[in-house]
């Protein structure tokens, strides 16, 4: 597909997508090839299965409306309750971990390059608690985006401006609660790591070599180990071994994609190579992996 900057792009799963209208029964929802929005969620809310990691390839808003969650996003546990505001960038692996029965939430998913270059987007989580001022605008945009949604002639650039804007006061919140006390000092080492955790987040597949990570940041491989350990505790291998392996059993739990396909994608040399480091990381084959999710279903 050929990205435009002035068009959304919404990479959802096809197959995902046509079971969710089949479950909305009420019609509450909406999805197209553009942009998905979910106002009720209780349609969903039993056909989640907890444990089971995703991959989201879309931008995701979430309100939560009422009852609670815990979730995981790339190895960090989020737990939600109402009036909680998540933001997940795209390229995130999510597992659900815990969900209340009366769990309901408002959620946009889309994918629009113009946001990305705007840099509402950063590619990192956000998790904020709403005041209930704040909440109530934060629920009049989605009400507004259904609105227009479910109008005859639905205006895509519309919703995407709203989109925009949302974004522009979510960010302005969390800049308010990352605001330093006192005078700010540059930090160097961490604009290093905040550089390499992106560039490492926004790959659809991780380059598998340190010295890449560097080159891009214009730095020595040296340095970057050196920064990344300190600041991480972990060396920049592990991380992109961790996130090739989130990748990894997304991909497993959700398709029936060959193996050869995955490691192609994940960069490995062939098969057997992605077997192996598999094993290492998880202690399980790919193939034992699979089983064991696919059992326990999914939506």
């Amino acid at each position: 597909m050929q990205k435009n900057d002035s068009q959304s792009i919404h990479v959802i799963d096809n197959s995902v997508r046509e079971q969710m209208r089949i479950f909305d029964r009420y019609g509450d929802n909406y999805f197209s090839d553009t942009i998905s929005l979910i106002t009720n969620f209780e349609p969903y809310a039993k056909k989640v299965r907890i444990g089971l990691p995703t991959r989201t390839l879309e931008h995701r808003i979430i309100l939560v409306r009422q009852g609670t969650t815990t979730i995981n996003v790339s190895y960090n546990d989020y737990s939600l309750k109402e009036g909680h505001l998540l933001i997940i960038p795209a390229n995130s692996v999510l597992i659900k971990k815990s969900q209340s029965d009366e769990y309901n939430v408002f959620c946009v998913a889309f994918r629009i390059p113009e946001i990305e270059h705007l840099g509402l987007i950063d590619f990192r989580e956000r998790h904020i608690v709403l005041s209930d001022s704040e909440r109530r605008v934060v629920e009049n945009y989605f009400r507004l985006m259904e609105q227009i949604i479910q109008s005859r002639s639905i205006n895509q650039q519309g919703v995407n401006h709203l989109i925009i804007s949302l974004l522009y006061g979510i960010h302005t919140l969390y800049q308010e609660l990352d605001r330093p006390v006192g005078p700010v000092r540059p930090d160097r080492p961490l604009e290093i790591m905040n550089g390499f955790t992106r560039l490492l987040m926004v790959q659809e597949f991780p380059v598998r070599k340190p010295e890449y990570y560097a080159n891009e940041l214009n730095i020595t491989k040296g340095h970057l180990a050196d920064v990344v350990k300190e600041k991480s505790g972990k060396t920049t291998m592990e991380w992109i071994n961790e996130r090739t392996t989130l990748l990894a059993q997304a991909m497993l739990a959700s398709s029936n994609e060959m193996l050869e396909s995955i490691a192609e994608k994940l960069r490995f040399s062939d098969a057997s190579q992605f077997i192996k480091f598999f094993k290492k990381q998880i202690g399980e084959t790919p193939n034992d992996f699979r089983k064991r999710m696919q059992a326990r279903g999914q939506l």
